[in-house]
């Protein structure tokens, strides 16, 4: 058994139209194809012994049991692991409930496909999935693959905690998806981007784009948040800032005990000691604070309960009671297993993956029990309460109560004010008083601290009490109701014509006042700027145009790979444009039917919200169908008026965008529309060009749905040259004096078709194409692009390719000679290897009245290779000018 592949799809995928997050491992089973579960003597009962809850799987019969009976009557190996995989992750606090498992077109090899919530957790359970199928059918001890299951669900908790969101950044976050409001991670770390483009708002944990950094430095240093809140009549304990371990006998006479010793700029209770009775106990603390800060706050304690107050844009918002993690004595049982008995509540997991985290016995807790003269071993007296942890932090085992409904009125008052004073956009603010029910000035209580990027998990789930959803007070301040957290995203696919469209589509939004960010296969523009080059129409690229804060409107070309490979860069847009499905890359990733590819393609129109629009092409029957995958509105587009979708469409009210008479013109049911003379159009070269027609119409379309104006459009048509500049590699005339040098993207069947049929209304008295073949075909595929060429031009020139993808360029060419020879044509066939040589050749030959298609491969350099040649013309057309005016002047003397 062999792993081929594993990939992770991180939005909307064609494998699922819900859940968007899944990993697909492509996995060759090897034997096992012929010994399914049945056949594995003793596999039932091995695996029942070590996974008995599988018995809640219930697969295809949709009944508890149903996966059980699967494997006892026989199934394959890729669906166990898929399912093994599955309850992997429910072992390591994570339920995911979707799975499906597909044969490929190759024998014992399948996808197995499956849901997950950490991805590098998911990726870890596929292999883990695939070792505990072996170790089961290979009949290896129940122990010991118990032993090595109870090791990796283990591991898989602590991958989780280190990279998924911790619960106060996760809290806001699943509070913006419940509002749609987009979000997207920036680093590995709490770094995350709520809302796309220009509406965007970005946190750190609970740090705003609105947190005061002035604020954060105030609230960072102790000594000086104290002194500014004592000043403004804010009650605060005593106490003085030191450095120096010689100081400390001096200002522990002055203050007296018990004292509170913290570094002056910690957090989260890092480094800090409470409940300090003697001057051994005060040196110990400030050593351990010195790892954390060169100053040391030295403060009379405050007696009473730990409270923390959550303050967000100045409005109290919930209050809890902190208690350390701590143990009661029974007198029977010792402080260990008073701890691991505590550690047993279902409510306590690891780290953050329930209520309360489980206690462990680490430095400050030896300390602790060192202070007290007791070990682990010592049988804590009855009802004696043994604090583990000088600090009531949830993270290291302790409890929080609700109190938020029992604060006094001057209380709430005093904790908004105290969030003013300072700064901050939420605050964390700690008390220690008998109680909060009674105004702090009368019962004694005081402020100890007031924290930047305070912890949100005591209050949204305490162990006692109303859990508060604080994280929706901060959605509120971020994005007060009107506020638009997303831009209008645009997404193209299809076969043939996606960046014409694009580009177009970009075109007449910048027109109209936008700015638009867009990606194609040339790169990714901000405006008319290029802020990366190469093939940018996948998902990477598209979260770089919605992260840019300049970005009001986002086009995106939307490809093929970069949906199988990962999945959408967006949740859903407003705009999908689907120009056609062609042949074109099947046989890669197992897309090996034009229904495949449709399926894949279908993506996009699919993940149009309910109020979006779908364009799509009325005359593909592989898009058509598409309509009935969109919660949107379907609006269509054809080169024929007359065409049945397109009556249809009118019929019911529709909107459609038709070239008819000469015009680009919308159908708004009966009614007709007339935009532009496709002759003023310039992308369609007089009207010639009918594929370029399709893209005017596509483009015009989902311009006018979104609400772009008729004369927005209009100028918008009419200024759009087909240039290097605006349209690098499609349909690109460039005079070369006694020839023409056409350049176009063309690379598939189709591509050339429409190609010829322009071609064929041209005048040249000879045509050569500069050929080269792309290896990610099929041979039937190349054997076709060899013979359309063949049938058009009368010299092909084939040189080798910059995309050949694990082909050998020897077999490529070998593939299209042989499709020029099926044509029945004898075209003159030349092979040069390099692509600028061959350019070169073909310009060096070329006669007058000579038309020299070059077929784009990387459409960059031929653009470069273009230019250089016709510099080079230029140059020498100068310098004939520059002697005959010497000439002339010689003569004239």
């Amino acid at each position: 058994m062999n792993i081929l592949e594993i990939r992770t799809l991180r939005g909307p995928n064609y494998w699922s139209g819900y859940w968007k997050k899944l990993i697909i491992m492509r996995l060759d089973i090897g034997d096992y194809e012929q010994k399914p579960t049945n056949k594995i003597t003793g596999f039932y009962g091995r695996m029942k012994e070590v996974m008995p809850s599988l018995q809640k799987h219930g697969c295809s019969y949709q009944e508890e049991g149903g996966f059980l009976k699967r494997v006892k009557d026989g199934t394959w190996a890729g669906h166990v692991i898929e399912h093994f995989a599955l309850e992997l992750q429910t072992f390591a606090g994570m339920d995911v409930g979707f799975g499906r498992t597909r044969e490929t077109d190759e024998l014992g090899i399948y996808n197995v496909v499956f849901a997950y919530f950490e991805e590098e957790v998911g990726r870890y359970a596929a292999r883990a999935a695939v070792r505990l199928f072996l170790e089961l059918a290979e009949e290896k001890s129940v122990e010991e693959i118990k032993q090595t299951l109870a090791e990796e669900v283990q591991e898989m908790r602590e991958i989780r905690e280190q990279v998924r969101f911790g619960p106060s950044t996760g809290s806001i976050v699943e509070e913006a998806e419940s509002r749609d409001i987009p979000y997207i991670r920036l680093n590995d770390q709490s770094l995350v981007q709520l809302g796309y483009g220009v509406h965007q708002q970005r946190i750190q944990a609970t740090t705003t784009a609105k947190t005061n950094m002035i604020s954060v430095d105030i609230a960072g240093n102790k000594d000086a948040t104290k002194k500014l809140l004592g000043e403004m009549g804010i009650p605060v304990p005593k106490g003085y800032k030191v450095r120096e371990e010689e100081e400390i006998e001096g200002v522990v006479k002055s203050l007296g005990f018990p004292l509170v010793i913290k570094p002056l700029d910690g957090n989260h209770g890092k480094g800090a000691t409470v409940g300090i009775e003697n001057l051994e106990e005060v040196i110990t603390a400030f050593r351990k604070a010195k790892d954390y800060s060169k100053f040391i706050i030295i403060e009379k304690m405050l007696v009473g309960a730990d409270f923390r107050a959550l303050v967000v844009n100045n409005q109290l918002v919930a209050i809890a009671e902190r208690t350390p993690a701590h143990v009661v004595g029974d007198g029977k049982h010792t402080i260990q297993q008073l701890i691991d008995k505590t550690n047993t509540d279902s409510r306590r997991g690891y780290g953050h993956e329930n209520v309360l985290t489980q206690i462990d016995v680490e430095g400050q807790t030896e300390r602790i029990l060192r202070a007290k003269r007791y070990t682990l071993e010592t049988i804590l007296p009855k009802d004696e309460i043994l604090y583990l942890k000088t600090t009531a932090n949830i993270s290291t085992g302790g409890t929080a109560i609700d109190r938020t409904d029992e604060a006094h009125p001057e209380n709430i008052f005093m904790f908004e004010r105290i969030a003013k004073i300072i700064g901050l956009d939420i605050a964390g603010v700690d008390i220690i008083a008998p109680n909060i029910s009674e105004p702090l000035r009368e019962n004694g209580g005081g402020i100890i601290e007031v924290n930047a990027a305070p912890g949100f998990r005591m209050h949204l789930a305490p162990s006692e009490g109303i859990g508060r959803n604080v994280a929706e007070y901060v959605l509120n301040m971020l994005f007060p109701p009107g506020k638009p957290s997303r831009i209008p995203i645009f997404a193209v696919t299809g076969t043939n014509g996606k960046t014409t469209t694009t580009r177009l589509i970009a075109h007449i939004l910048k027109g109209s006042g936008y700015t638009v960010g867009f990606t194609t296969t040339d790169g990714t523009y901000i405006q008319n700027n290029q802020i990366v080059s190469g093939d940018n129409t996948g998902p990477v690229s598209a979260q770089l145009v919605l992260k840019d804060p300049s970005v009001q409107v986002a086009v995106l070309e939307t490809a093929r790979g970069g949906i199988i490979r990962s999945g959408l860069g967006y949740d859903h847009c407003d705009v999908a444009v689907v120009t056609n499905v062609a042949s074109d890359h099947l046989g890669m990733k197992d897309i090996n039917t034009l229904e495949d590819l449709a399926r894949v393609k279908a993506v996009v129109p699919r993940s149009v919200s309910p109020k979006g629009f779908a364009v799509l092409n009325a005359e593909d029957e592989n898009v058509y169908r598409m309509r009935k995958l969109v919660d949107g509105t379907v609006v269509l587009f054809s080169m024929d008026e007359d065409n049945e979708n397109i009556s249809r469409n009118a019929r019911s009210s529709g909107i459609s965008c038709v070239y008819e008479n000469g015009f680009i013109t919308l159908l708004k049911g009966k009614w007709k529309v007339r935009v532009e003379k496709a002759i003023d159009v310039p992308l369609t070269y007089g009207g010639r060009a009918e594929f370029m027609i399709q893209n005017v119409l596509a483009a015009t379309l989902a311009c006018f749905v979104h609400g772009i104006s008729l004369e927005d459009i209009r100028v918008g048509l009419t200024t759009f040259t087909p240039s290097t500049a605006q349209t690098p590699g499609r349909m690109n005339f460039v005079e070369m004096g006694d020839f023409t040098v056409l350049m176009d993207f063309a690379h598939n069947p189709a591509g050339i078709i429409g190609l010829r049929n322009f071609i064929n209304k041209l005048s040249y008295e000879k045509r050569t194409a500069v050929l080269s073949g792309v290896g990610d075909r099929r041979d039937e595929d190349l054997h076709e692009v060899g013979r359309l060429c063949a049938e058009t031009f009368d010299k092909i020139i084939i040189r080798r390719g910059d995309y050949l993808r694990g082909r050998n360029e020897e077999e490529v060419f070998k593939l299209l000679q042989e499709g020029i020879k099926e044509s029945g044509k004898k075209p003159d066939v030349e092979i040069i290897h390099e692509s600028g040589d061959a350019i070169f050749n073909a310009f060096d030959n070329a006669v007058k009245g000579e038309l020299v298609v070059i077929l784009a491969d990387t459409v960059s350099k031929d653009i470069e290779y273009v230019n250089q040649y016709r510099d080079k013309l230029n140059s020498i057309e100068l310098s004939k000018i520059t002697a005959d005016q010497k000439m002339n002047s010689h003569n004239m003397k």
